[in-house]
């Protein structure tokens, strides 16, 4: 018996949109046909809209099953759903709607047959393709061959990256990890193994869901079968979108031409992950006859602060221009906070914090937000101090990082030899010596009390290049009183590792380069362990959603933090040569980039913002400099912000 399901009618459902929506909020939702693109400035509302426009094309007649809403997470769509049901009182369960990679393997379920793939074909997620990938160097022997050779995660970034922003394995290193360059053609040899083996096992990584949707969608009936199913299209985050996603995009909108994006160029900071700033510039170039909509209505922030970041962005050139205006009638001017020293910033914030705590200000409505990780040691350390419970969004505290971590074990090997989990951290960091190596040589140096030259005779070819480097190593360290010039030595060696084994190697021997500078407050590397553990007590951990309600304060990325808003917002390290980065000095549209970074820290804020910068900074290669404010700073009018002078004095660290 033929089976025969009923739609969900809307038309009947009655939807309040004047009294619901500002004008221009209505505007976008009664009049988004054909191309259109929403420029909506942060606090704007922008998944209001998007919920609203999804409600009035039901409301309209258009049928469920052709709209498609894409989103970047799944949560975001599960949430525009949930509040289009509770608007509509009926269920979006037959929606097109989810994330590209939820939407493309719905697709490849029923299309990828072209490509060779069954219908149950496997996912597999980072971590099984980086496995996968760590099989394939195996079956090639790189790890036997070569010296030194990028790690399974460097090589998965690669192929992810390449995918991503639709370039080649060789534009992909030379952009992103110009330090394995040398090692380009093994790792194109080891991405055609790796896809080899994924097309013989049926199995997919994420990248695969949207490279393989593209492909399956070059074939003109399939391109044309969905391109006239999605009458209308729905995209958030548009700004965030790269150019695999825009390709995509342009094929399923190739039909009816009703193509509705919703983002905010002027939150586009995104680059390092492939996302392509041009998919939303060119928007009216690549799809013609396009509708520009703004969103300018903010319902986040104070006058003030809203002042100041049109006064920041108003500094690009590369964009749509926008100003924001207020809801809000009241707040406080945002201040430049200058301090003596990165020491003098922590203890003026941790002082800080408690004052506004003290003035009914909850501590989860208070963040730290900061250009890089390095940035916030000190202040993690004043935050203990004072017992401010804290949390870092999106990672873990400064001292449970990996790269943190395998530094400090050198050291503590030195004050203590029989510390088996230190010893087998530091010598498997080193060329051949894999767990179960570390533990015979532990077993051999640790039980017999054996010489490191003992030792050498006993092991392979392999493992005695790798365990001459931990020796020479350990014998230099041995000799080296001071924790600053300790670190400095295990530095030397550890950078290559960094290169080939993170792909944010800057950043962690960033991280590394300020711990350094803050052991040189420690005469030797005991008494700087002896500190450390009170520290290395407090665990750190990830914490979302629910978590991040509790009463603590959050610390975090300027890039983790997008998309979320607190009353209170401390930028800090906003000095020279940290914020913009250096790199971005040279290139015009990487310090664009850099300040729509600023402009989104800002945004951030609902009424009170202190932007900290320190006086004197202390750098791993010159020691102690005196700084200034960051460039951005400097562009702004000075009626747009005041400026505090924090009083008293400190020590800054010198060698």
């Amino acid at each position: 018996m033929k089976s025969y399901k009923l739609e969900p009618f809307f038309a009947d459902t009655i939807v309040d949109y004047e009294n619901n929506l500002n004008p221009q909020q209505l505007k976008v939702v009664k009049e988004a046909t054909g191309p259109s693109l929403v420029l909506a400035g942060a606090g704007s509302g922008k998944t209001r809209v998007l919920i609203y426009r999804l409600a009035y094309l039901l409301g309209s007649g258009v049928p469920i099953r052709d709209i498609l809403l894409v989103t970047f997470t799944n949560r975001a769509a599960n949430e525009m759903i949930n509040r289009a049901e509770v608007l509509l009182k009926s269920s979006l369960s037959n929606l097109w709607a989810g994330t590209f990679h939820h939407i493309g393997n719905i697709i490849l379920r029923k299309e990828g047959h072209i490509l060779g793939y069954s219908s149950n074909f496997t996912i597999a997620d980072k971590e099984d393709a980086k496995d996968l990938l760590e099989d394939c160097l195996d079956d090639l022997g790189l790890y036997k061959k070569e010296k030194m050779f990028p790690k399974k995660n460097i090589i998965y970034n690669i192929y992810s990256l390449a995918g991503n922003s639709q370039s080649t394995i060789e534009e992909t290193i030379k952009r992103f990890h110009p330090q394995v360059e040398e090692y380009t053609q093994l790792i194109k040899k080891i991405h055609s193994a790796y896809q080899k083996k994924k097309n013989r096992a049926n199995v997919m990584d994420f990248c695969d869901l949207l490279t393989n949707w593209l492909k399956v969608l070059q074939n003109p009936a399939i391109c044309e079968k969905y391109s006239k199913l999605f009458k209308h299209i729905l995209v958030d985050e548009y700004q965030d979108t790269n150019k695999l996603q825009f390709e995509i995009l342009k094929k399923l909108a190739s039909f009816h031409n009703n193509i509705l994006v919703v983002g905010d160029d002027a939150q586009s900071i995104y680059s390092f992950r492939a996302a392509d700033i041009n998919n939303i510039l060119d928007f009216p170039k690549t799809f013609e006859g396009t509708k520009i909509f703004k969103l300018q209505i903010n319902y986040r922030s104070s006058p003030a602060i809203l002042n100041l970041a049109n006064e920041i962005i108003k500094h690009n050139i590369n964009q749509f221009p926008k100003e924001l205006k207020a809801i809000k009638n009241e707040g406080e001017v945002p201040c430049a906070v200058k301090t003596r020293d990165t020491y003098e910033q922590a203890k003026f914030i941790g002082q800080r914090v408690l004052e506004l705590n003290s003035e009914n200000i909850p501590l989860r409505e208070m963040a730290v937000l900061f250009r890089s990780r390095f940035q916030a040691l000190e202040l993690e350390m004043e935050l203990l101090k004072r017992s401010i419970p804290y949390i870092v969004r999106g990672g873990v505290k400064f001292f449970e990082q990996a790269h943190i971590k395998d530094a400090l074990s050198y050291l503590k090997i030195t004050i203590n030899s029989k510390d088996e989990i230190s010893f087998k951290r530091a010598i498997c960091l080193h060329k051949g010596i894999g767990r179960g190596f570390a533990h015979k040589i532990w077993n051999k140096f640790g039980n017999e009390k054996k010489e490191f030259n003992e030792i050498e005779k006993t092991l392979s070819k392999r493992q005695l290049q790798g365990f001459k480097q931990f020796a020479s190593l350990m014998m230099s360290l041995q000799k080296i009183k001071s924790p600053t010039s300790a670190l400095r030595e295990i530095l030397k060696g550890y950078k290559e590792y960094c290169y080939l084994s993170f792909d944010n190697a800057d950043e962690r021997i960033l991280d590394l380069e300020e711990l350094a500078k803050m052991a040189s407050n420690y005469p030797t590397v005991k008494q700087f362990l002896l500190d450390l553990s009170s520290f290395e007590d407090f665990k750190g951990e990830t914490r979302t959603g629910s978590q991040e309600k509790e009463e603590v304060l959050v610390l975090s990325t300027i890039h983790q933090a997008k998309g979320l808003e607190w009353e209170v917002i401390f930028i800090i390290g906003f000095c020279e040569y940290d914020f913009p980065h250096p790199k971005a000095l040279k290139d015009e549209k990487s310090l664009e980039e850099e300040r729509r970074l600023f402009y989104v820290a800002v945004t951030r804020t609902k009424s009170i913002l202190h932007i900290v910068y320190p006086h004197i900074k202390y750098t791993f290669k010159n020691g102690a400099i005196i700084t200034r404010a960051s460039m951005f700073l400097y562009e702004l009018s000075e009626d747009t912000y005041e400026e505090w002078d924090v009083q008293g004095s400190t020590y800054y660290p010198q060698e």
